[in-house]
């Protein structure tokens, strides 16, 4: 018997002694092949929340190309807005509804004191407003600051929580509010103690004994309804002061700016801009600028996503386009420049011709390299200019095999060994999400409303979705909206599948993609209520797909169940507040019927170090579809682990669903949400990039490694493993290669300990003595930044297990994953 070899017999005295020394045991039976597993549960969905796709992913750089987004309100005396149109009369604050807007005091950091205001409700709709303190990293967008959130709410309630670039409830408590009255809201601070007061009544004392928060400016925040504000004091330090509520210049020269873009001007120049709803070129509208007199340059600049510069590379190339008119021909200028303009890296002069949009080529090769770069557009002297679009993208240096993609976010997903990818989500059921708006030209594509965002861009779609897939290797699994017609349908079918001769195949040719894209795979929907409503719409629409191509794979876009099922007429804990699966039934009936195959997309939560019971559940309702239809073919498909956090905590979550899914075997496909996201940018609360991004590099976070792990260490047969004496610690699951030759060990420690454990095996014999170990370990709140992008990352280590010829013994690090591979 070869050293670190043992054979199942051996098992029962080895098992007794590491009892004995309080130690697991770890026994695997390489024999034991229970089913294959599939090489697809290390996916990711792909979804523009966050701008994930515009903003990240597609390789424009410009953000806002369309000027679709309304010019940026006139800003207050003293004080900062993070979105939102807040405006001001007489002395009152007038502040909008949406998803938390913010206005920030600009003062030093505040830590102890006293901040008061009076808000005013004109009914009692939904909603809350109020104060936030402690405020820090703040940005556009609901959960883009650090601090305290204290407001009330109309109904009658006092809503106290916590906001760590996210949203933690602490409290919620009734009182009365006035409508229709003005409430004082008062907020006493002493270090991590605060009190809350509501028309001098004192309502909360709380300290902050989990995550105190340190010194921070004060603000206001509403969401999701309008209120008022007025008599907004700080007191610090012994002195009271009141806010003046104010406009802080009334005639700024630089006003009708799309909000994206901002206003330029260099030496003596008078001139104007506007926003022109009358004939645009795309959306509601297109950017005036108007050079009236004087000398020097008028002109606008963008900076990208959030204003975070463009990254531009000396000696490379940079190709763009502008859609413009003229009422004569107008000279113009594109650049790239630093930041506040003061250095030019390279310019290019065009010109346009008078009379209706045309378009403009242009390329430009920066003379320097620049992080934070930004892209102008001027008149240099007298004339009126209107774009329509702007363009701005890598050569093909910098893009993924000559798409509009980001080579290096690319690269990385492939690193990562992300073997299937879905387009879908949330931003699917959009109203006017619709697949022939994705198609042709990106310029002539219009702008829509987003689910995520008002003014999303259909410049990067579900056909640049799949062109990437197809270059990259992934299964491309798109979604589409439930709102398509059956007709369009049948066109889009015809469109990705259809042969060149048909109308859409060749309306496909001409847009790049003369072979058909042999789609497999297609979802109907997002989180959906699947209720009868859905199974008229779901009929409608899968009868047109499979008389257009009978392969067609169809995804029943389901959503949540966090209670296990157990009778399909009582069912609880769904998310969709459906409580029998009569609809699905109906839906594995009309697959039946028509001799097709069906799946079913359930969503699981992994916010971690756990998953919830909704992993249970999901198993759940695939039990309970089997025993509904006899003979219906199904399957069970994953398209999203959902988190509201990227750290350890949820890469823990993330192994112990995949390994359920391993141990299970009747999962095709897993995905994990979110793709990726942008550096600094979380707009809804989910938080939950794998690969995090910036306008400079790319960087995994944990659960990102998590992937990678399952992915480059896949074995298809999965075997017999178990676990003794580590109670709830351990989770381990095994594979072995068609040969027997390698075997797989893929191990979770969930604890906050280090766990000992020997290892046991049968019918396995390797033949090296050493084996391939990757480990991920670190607090459940660790994370990587774009400061230290590698702050939490996998530890590879060869082990020479049987150098001593004693039995195999490795200790497991908290909170760990933990890949062996013998060979």
């Amino acid at each position: 018997m070869k050293p670190g070899v043992w054979m199942l017999g051996g098992f029962v005295a080895l098992i007794a002694a590491a009892v004995n020394a309080q130690e697991a045991v770890i026994t695997v039976d390489a024999a034991a092949r229970a089913h294959r597993i599939s090489p697809y549960l290390t996916g990711a969905c792909l979804e523009d929340v966050n701008h994930e796709v515009y903003g990240g992913l597609d390789s424009q750089m410009i953000f806002g190309e369309s000027f679709a987004e309304p010019p940026l309100p006139l800003p207050l005396r003293g004080m900062t807005a993070y979105g939102g149109n807040w405006t001001v009369q007489d002395g009152v604050l007038h502040a909008p509804a949406g998803d938390g807007p913010k206005l920030l005091c600009d003062m030093p950091p505040m830590n102890e004191g006293e901040v008061s205001v009076e808000i005013f409700f004109p009914d009692r709709g939904p909603g809350n407003a109020g104060l936030i303190v402690k405020v820090s990293q703040p940005g556009v967008g609901a959960d883009r600051f650090t601090g305290y959130e204290i407001a009330l709410e109309p109904a009658g309630r006092l809503v106290l929580g916590r906001h760590r670039q996210n949203w933690e409830p602490i409290r919620n408590v009734p009182c009365e509010v006035q409508v229709g009255q003005w409430n004082q809201l008062t907020v006493r601070l002493q270090g991590a103690a605060l009190e809350v007061l509501v028309n001098d009544r004192t309502i909360i004392r709380f300290e902050d004994t989990q995550h105190p928060l340190g010194p921070g400016v004060v603000g206001l925040r509403t969401w999701q309804r309008e209120a008022r504000y007025r008599n907004l004091r700080l007191t610090t330090g012994g002195a009271t002061r009141q806010v003046e509520l104010a406009y802080a210049d009334a005639t700024q020269w630089g006003r009708g700016v799309s909000g994206m873009w901002r206003p330029l001007r260099r030496g003596e120049v008078k001139g104007e801009f506007g926003l022109e709803t009358q004939n645009p070129f795309s959306g509601p509208q297109s950017q005036r600028l108007t050079f009236t007199s004087g000398q020097g340059e008028i002109g606008i600049e963008n900076q990208g996503l959030n204003r975070q510069g463009l990254h531009v590379q000396r000696g490379k190339v940079y190709e763009g386009f502008v859609v413009v008119r003229a009422p004569a021909p107008t000279a113009f200028y594109v650049a790239l420049e630093s930041r506040d303009g003061a250095q030019i890296y390279a310019e290019r002069r065009l010109t346009a011709p008078a009379g209706d949009w045309q378009r403009l080529d242009f390329k430009l090769t920066p003379n320097a390299t620049d992080t934070t770069a930004r892209f102008a557009l001027k008149l240099k002297q007298p004339g009126t200019l209107t774009v329509g679009y702007a363009f701005l993208q890598p050569g093909a240096w910098g893009r993924f095999k000559g798409l509009p993609v980001r080579r290096d976010v690319a690269e990385a997903l492939i690193a990562q060994g992300l073997t299937v990818l879905r387009y879908g989500g949330c931003m699917v059921n959009a109203p006017e999400y619709r697949w022939k708006k994705m198609i042709g030209p990106r310029e002539q594509r219009p702008p829509y409303r987003g689910w995520w965002y008002p003014h999303s861009s259909n410049g990067w779609g579900i056909f640049d979705f799949l062109n990437f897939c197809e270059a990259a290797g992934f299964l491309a699994i798109p979604a589409v909206n439930m709102g398509e017609s059956p007709q369009d349908m049948a066109d889009f079918i015809e469109y990705v599948n259809g042969s060149p001769e048909t109308p859409w195949g060749r309306r496909r040719a001409a847009d790049g993609h003369r072979a058909p894209y042999r789609l497999k795979h297609l979802q109907l929907g997002n989180e959906e209520r699947v209720d009868e409503a859905y199974f008229a719409k779901f009929k409608a629409l899968a009868e047109v797909i499979w008389a257009r191509d009978p392969e067609i794979i169809l995804v029943v876009g389901d959503f949540q169940y966090d209670e296990v099922i157990t009778q399909p007429q009582a069912v609880r804990g769904a998310a969709s507040r459906i409580t029998t699966l009569n609809a699905q039934r109906q839906i594995l009936e009309l697959a039946r019927q028509h001799q097709r195959e069906v799946w079913f997309d359930v969503h699981v939560w992994t916010d971690g170090p756990r998953p919830t019971a909704s992993l249970e559940g999901a198993l759940s309702f695939r039990d309970a579809l089997e025993k509904m239809v006899p003979g219906a073919r199904f399957r069970l498909a994953i398209f999203e682990l959902n988190a509201n956090n990227h750290a350890q905590r949820r890469a823990l979550a993330n192994a112990l669903a995949i390994q359920r899914f391993q141990r299970d075997g009747r999962v095709p496909v897993v995905c994990s949400a979110n793709c990726l996201q942008p550096d600094g940018q979380n707009d809804n609360g989910w938080d939950q990039g794998l690969l995090f991004l910036n306008p400079a590099q790319v960087w995994l976070q944990p659960p990102g490694y998590v992937t990678r792990f399952f992915a480059h260490h896949y074995q298809p047969w999965a075997v017999r493993a178990q676990v003794q004496g580590a109670g709830d610690a351990l989770n381990v699951t095994a594979a072995v290669s068609e040969n027997g030759k390698n075997l797989v060990l893929y191990i979770v420690n969930g604890s906050d300990r280090e766990v000992p454990a020997h290892l046991v095996w049968a019918n396995f014999k390797p033949a090296q003595p050493t084996a391939l170990v990757e480990e991920l370990t670190g607090p459940l709140d660790a994370r990587n930044t774009a400061a230290a992008p590698r702050q939490i990352t996998p530890q590879m280590k060869s082990w020479r297990y049987a150098a001593s010829g004693q039995p195999l013994r490795w200790v497991f690090a908290p909170h760990s994953v933990t890949v062996m591979t013998f060979r």
